[in-house]
């Protein structure tokens, strides 16, 4: 068996790799390595008895949306193209062929052809296999069958006559000229002899068996083969079934092994809409495949980094457009942190995180000139408004009102930061939101009450604050009547202003990075920049004109 070395997905490929991959977010890598080495001792091993070397194996790779699947696949495969015979497939850009069969005996062959060093080829008899796509093709239309054209085809299937010799390979090729409409029609007609088909599956697995064993001596190559088999659960029900049966019934040949990637959930769906919702779609694709591995959902700031523009919270597009955001930061992987805290929190799928964080992408897009806005309301607004609609329209409208019996049977309102936070694990709600805040842009010395003004000695930085604090004291400061304007009282002069008594706070706070502090710097931005003129109403016309924008997947 050859020996695996660790992949390294850190940084984008280079040569020898032909396709490029760009650096792996996710931590696939040290998977990829992991199944690589059980399949490749799964599907052969000389260390086992002479007539058990050889296995055919499938795994069920099962991932939900979004956890990578084609990029984890491809760049897995391009990986072990190196020393092993690889195909890759993906089944969903073939299934218009109606024949699961050709999409993969097609695939098969035509990527099989580049790493051989004898020839690939299965003898005439075999093409009863084959369903019927026929009249167009007998009227010498020009079709396409599995990306490969007809005639291209017919070179790379049939022969007259099955060729062994390395030496043979080029002068006993079919040319197109031999391929007439008559063999075209043939290649495509329906199963309607049963001896016929069973024969001809007995030809196919011979020769795959043949070329497994060819592999096995060719020098640079090991076994065993790998075919991949991509984005099954978004075909047709009906082809995905179709599959399915052709893996497990037509290339159950020793020596390949099998990787088909689907989310197992949305495939068993598939299932039963074919076999009706009270079929036990679970214990049938158990028949298909020997093992299941499931990879896990990724980190959400990952995640968002990988299927997100993160250009449009750059400083410099930002900057270009004259429009603001709070929370500064950084960089735009900050941003998206910030933002995937909200959404961990609020527990949204994977696909609904995309699509909030595209709706926020569209929204600062749209953001006129001096516009502002911060995206961690409309990140909560948003996992409010997908999961709980009512809620978000009691919020919007300024109905929001819940009640509970306290002591003595009296009846107390609910906060609306008590009520938002119930359903959320501690563990999130104390998940740190970060802002870059360089003080010294604001003010150079504080407002200090009746006491000399005080020299701002806040340094540029990254301050924390939990996600629980954010809710507790902006958020619902926009959206829960209930809520006094300012979380910290003065002892000074009745008569100052707004800004003057955020100013008093900060100027006779501690000099540190904390929450506390991270709060009050909040205030006085919110209170400075005008956040604070921000009204529900506008940030209703945010939500309402974005949210019918539905994410549909990358392209």
């Amino acid at each position: 068996m050859k020996e695996i070395k660790e992949f390294n997905w850190s940084k984008a490929t280079n040569p020898p790799l032909e396709e490029y991959f760009p650096a792996d977010k996710l931590d696939r890598a040290r998977y990829a390595t992991f199944l690589s080495r059980l399949l490749a001792q799964e599907g052969f091993d000389k260390s086992r008895p002479d007539d058990e070397q050889k296995k055919n194996y499938v795994l069920n790779l099962n991932a939900e949306w979004g956890a990578g699947k084609t990029y984890f696949l491809k760049r897995w495969s391009r990986e072990l193209i190196v020393d092993f015979p690889v195909v890759y497939i993906d089944a969903w850009q073939q299934d218009y062929s109606d024949d699961p069969f050709l999409t993969v005996i097609a695939g098969i062959i035509k990527q099989l052809q580049l790493q051989a060093k004898f020839n690939i080829t299965i003898p005439k008899s075999a093409v009863s296999m084959f369903k019927a796509v026929a009249p167009a093709i007998a009227q010498g239309l020009t079709k396409k069958i599995s990306g490969i054209d007809l005639d291209e085809l017919h070179t790379l299937l049939f022969s007259d006559e099955e060729i062994d010799s390395d030496q043979n390979q080029n002068s006993n090729k079919p040319t197109s000229s031999d391929f007439s409409p008559a063999v075209k029609a043939l290649a495509q007609n329906l199963i309607k002899d049963h001896e016929a088909k069973n024969k001809s599956v007995e030809v196919i697995k011979a020769k795959l068996a043949d070329w497994v064993s060819k592999f096995e001596k060719q020098e640079g190559k090991s076994l065993p083969i790998f075919i991949f088999i991509d984005e099954l659960d978004r075909c047709r029900p009906s082809y995905a079934v179709e599959m399915l049966e052709t893996i497990k019934h037509i290339f159950d040949v020793k020596g390949i092994v099998f990787v088909v990637a689907t989310d197992t959930e949305q495939l068993q769906h598939t299932i039963k809409s074919i076999y009706g919702e009270g079929f036990d779609a679970k214990i049938y694709l158990g028949r298909f495949f020997n093992s299941r591995y499931s990879l896990k959902r990724p980190v959400l700031k990952d995640f968002l980094s990988v299927h997100s523009d993160t250009t449009k919270f750059e400083s410099a597009y930002l900057e270009s457009k004259d429009i603001e955001l709070l929370p500064r930061t950084e960089t735009p992987e900050t941003a998206l942190a910030n933002i995937s805290v909200v959404l961990d929190a609020f527990q949204v799928p994977p696909r609904t995180a995309i699509q909030i964080t595209e709706r926020i992408t569209a929204i600062i897009v749209n953001l006129p000139n001096g516009k502002k806005v911060d995206v961690l309301v409309l990140a909560i607004l948003f996992c409010i408004y997908e999961k709980d609609h009512p809620l978000y329209e009691e919020m919007i409208n300024g109905r929001f009102k819940r009640t509970e019996r306290g002591n003595e049977n009296k009846i107390i309102d609910i906060s609306l930061a008590d009520f938002l936070q119930e359903d959320i694990s501690k563990e999130y709600l104390s998940a740190e939101l970060i802002y870059f805040i360089d003080p010294q842009s604001y003010t150079s010395q504080f407002h200090n009450g009746r006491f000399v003004p005080k020299d701002n000695k806040y340094f540029e930085g990254n301050y924390p604050i939990p996600l629980s604090k954010f809710i507790e004291n902006t958020f619902c400061k926009i959206f829960d009547l209930h809520v006094d304007d300012f979380y910290f009282t003065s002892s000074s002069d009745d008569d100052l202003t707004e800004l003057q008594y955020a100013e008093e706070a900060l100027a006779q706070h501690k000099i540190e990075t904390s929450p506390e502090v991270t709060l009050l710097w909040l205030d006085y931005i919110y209170i400075k920049d005008e956040y604070n003129k921000i009204t529900k109403e506008q940030y209703r016309d945010f939500i309402e004109l974005s949210s019918p924008l539905d994410y549909m997947g990358d392209s």
